[in-house]
């Protein structure tokens, strides 16, 4: 019911506003229409009227008037309009045949008319209650100076007039009409063309609500309605996404957390029921030793990225030595370095590089590269950790291996929390895909970028900066 009602008052509105708008053009463009039609026909008179005074004046110069009556009627019938002749005294002294005969010798009721006429005035008024005409007339007076005759009048029926105006009203609202419909009938289009996505992306987001995140709407341009759509299927896509991470990080950290529990819980349970000889116990409980410190790494980490998408991270910054740091965790993973037989080219830019930092946030962030380079890296390779001082008093510490490498797609969600691209997970059977999520939280803790450039089958280069300490 609201959609309705929503599309019921955008269209009223629009409807309301076309109407209210083709209206008030139609009334101004009728009156503008009328009035100089008036006008129009006013000049008309004026113009013929001239035209009589000279002609009239060359009747007098030959003294021949015999034909005066006839010229009239040729031309009252020619113009559709009455000609009255008045002397000095304003007393008509001749008129054509369609005017009433008992006008001879009658003077003109109209004082301002007469008066402008007998001043050398032309002047014209709407006669419509005057009892010399059977109508109304558009009556039209121009002044001559010819013997004992003063002026001339011209007198045009109104109602021919009226039916002409009335044309054009008509003609006015039929146009009124046509603007009407083509304007509502593309308001429609236009207005369902905005509303039909709308609606689209509503029923969508519904679909996704419940669960469903395949759901897409279709895009219908590139304005601002199109940009919409390519945001919401986007966010569709990273719900998604984030979806299938989720499911994968529950398994994923289900299968860590169950391996080690189980393991514990077979060695102790040997131990107490006596399977474990107490010369032997030493070794098992090393064993769920380690497998205590596994768990604790894994809830650290959740933590950790708990802490940061929070926006909790609590950073302890201080000067350190950064070239003494990457050797230090080259170091301590020295036994997985073994273990794949892989040799690390450490290259650095100058002997010793201070940094301003947390130095265990970056630590962190240092194993876990290291650590998820060694991991995809084929066995007797090499890994190379590079330090760069830019003009901008920064450091980009490179950490690159030759690996598998990383499908374009998947590059855009690398750093995203619970991510692992599909071509990784033979390589990666115990990962959470928590490492590089918490590697681009620590760095964006201290205001600083880290990015990645790879190519399917020459491996892969993470990058991130930090501040130099000032001297």
């Amino acid at each position: 019911m609201q959609k309705r009602s929503i599309v019921k008052k955008q269209m009223l509105l629009y409807t309301g506003t076309v109407t209210v708008c083709v209206f008030l053009l139609g009334v101004v463009l009728a009156l503008v229409y009328s009035q100089h039609y008036m006008n129009e026909k006013r000049e008309e008179l004026i113009e013929q009227c001239r035209k009589i005074s000279d002609a009239l004046e060359g009747t007098y110069l030959t003294e021949n008037l015999g034909n005066l009556s006839y010229e009239l009627q040729v031309l009252e019938e020619y113009m559709n309009a009455g000609v009255m002749l008045v002397n000095r005294d304003g007393v008509v002294a001749m008129t054509s045949p369609g005017l009433k005969r008992e006008l001879i010798g009658k003077t003109i009721e109209e004082n301002a008319l007469v008066e402008g006429l007998l001043g050398g005035n032309i002047v014209s008024t709407v006669a419509e209650d005057n009892p010399w005409f059977d109508e109304a007339m558009l009556i039209v007076g121009y002044p001559m100076n010819l013997g004992h005759l003063s002026g001339l009048f011209m007198c045009r029926p109104m109602p021919e007039i009226e039916r002409s105006i009335a044309g054009i009203y008509h003609t006015t609202i039929i146009s009124m009409f046509c603007v009407f419909a083509v304007a509502a009938v593309i308001s429609t289009i236009s207005y369902r063309r905005l509303i039909n996505p709308v609606l689209a992306m509503n029923r969508a987001a519904r679909v996704i609500a419940n669960g469903d995140f395949e759901q897409r709407v279709e895009v219908y341009g590139d304005d601002e309605m199109g940009q919409l759509a390519k945001s919401f299927n986007y966010m569709a896509e990273s719900l998604q996404n984030n979806d299938k991470n989720r499911r994968d990080f529950i398994a994923n950290v289900s299968h860590d957390l169950r391996s080690p529990l189980t393991s514990m819980q077979g060695f102790l349970t040997a131990m107490i029921d006596g399977t474990v000889p107490p010369q032997k116990q030493e070794k098992y409980l090393k064993i769920v030793l380690e497998e205590t410190y596994r768990l604790s790494r894994l809830t650290e980490g959740i933590v950790d990225l708990s802490r940061a998408e929070n926006s909790r991270i609590l950073l302890d910054e201080t000067d350190f030595d950064l070239n003494e740091l990457l050797r230090d965790t080259i170091s301590v993973m020295e036994p997985q370095l073994n273990e794949k037989e892989i040799i690390i080219k450490a290259i650095y830019d100058e002997s010793a590089t201070i940094v301003h930092a947390d130095r265990d946030k970056i630590s962190r962030v240092v194993e876990n590269l290291i650590s998820n380079a060694i991991k995809f890296s084929p066995n007797e390779s090499v890994i190379e950790v590079e330090t760069t001082i830019t003009e901008r008093r920064k450091i980009l510490v490179a950490v690159k291996d030759y690996g598998m490498g990383i499908e374009e797609e998947d590059q855009k969600y690398i750093f995203n929390r619970f991510y692992k691209a599909d071509s990784t997970r033979n390589q990666d059977k115990i990962g959470s895909g928590i490492g590089l999520s918490i590697v681009r939280e620590f760095i964006h803790a201290h205001g600083e970028a880290v990015t990645v450039k790879s190519e399917v089958g020459r491996g892969s280069t993470f990058v991130f900066t930090l501040k130099l300490a000032k001297q």
